[in-house]
């Protein structure tokens, strides 16, 4: 693996730049349904992100990353050059985290994540589309219940309802639906 980078802090926001190289076997479903290593997939990419405080009690990230997985080096020389299954060749996300005004200790986020299409297989032949999901969440914290500080977080994931696929490499499984999550953290 080879990466080079560079990360600036400006003050309240922080950027960073990176390019990147991964060298590893390409694993392969075979004619008798398989798992086997199958020459070099080489995953070249570029990775930029920006995170910090936007304004006085606003916080914000947003990354995007840009992926080309190649098969270098396939036993079938019809597939080199093609993707490496199960790799998106992009993925973009961004959120923020809001202490609103009106409340102390109440804290409003949301959150898009965007994944780019990947195929199932070597041969390029099947892929699953992109995917875009929405999660929204509010976050309470307090110490008038027990003098320390108390966290209570409400977050829905999905809040569109999106069906989607997972891939990773030839594993595919199916998205979570819309998801309500509610959780307390006490400190001691």
């Amino acid at each position: 693996q080879q990466e080079a980078g560079v990360k600036v802090d400006w003050g309240t926001i922080t950027t960073t730049a990176a390019v990147f190289q991964i060298a590893r076997p390409s694993l392969i479903t075979t004619a008798a349904n398989a798992q086997a290593y199958d020459g070099e997939q080489r995953n070249r990419g570029l990775e930029l992100n920006v995170y910090g405080l936007i304004l006085p009690g606003l916080r914000g990230m947003a990354s995007a990353t840009f992926i080309n997985p190649e098969l270098t080096n396939p036993t079938d020389p019809t597939q080199r050059g093609n993707a490496a299954a199960g790799v998106p060749d992009r993925t973009f996300s961004a959120g923020f985290d809001w202490d609103t005004p009106w409340v102390r200790g109440l804290a409003l986020n949301g959150r898009v994540i965007h994944t780019g299409s990947a195929y199932l297989t070597t041969a390029n032949t099947l892929s699953f589309p992109g995917w875009t999901r929405l999660d929204i969440g509010a976050r309470y914290t307090t110490t008038a219940l027990t003098g320390k500080p108390v966290t209570f977080r409400a977050n829905i994931e999905n809040v569109t309802g999106e069906t989607y696929w997972l891939t990773t490499g030839t594993y595919v499984t199916v998205g979570a639906p819309r998801t309500y999550l509610l959780s307390a953290a006490f400190d001691f």
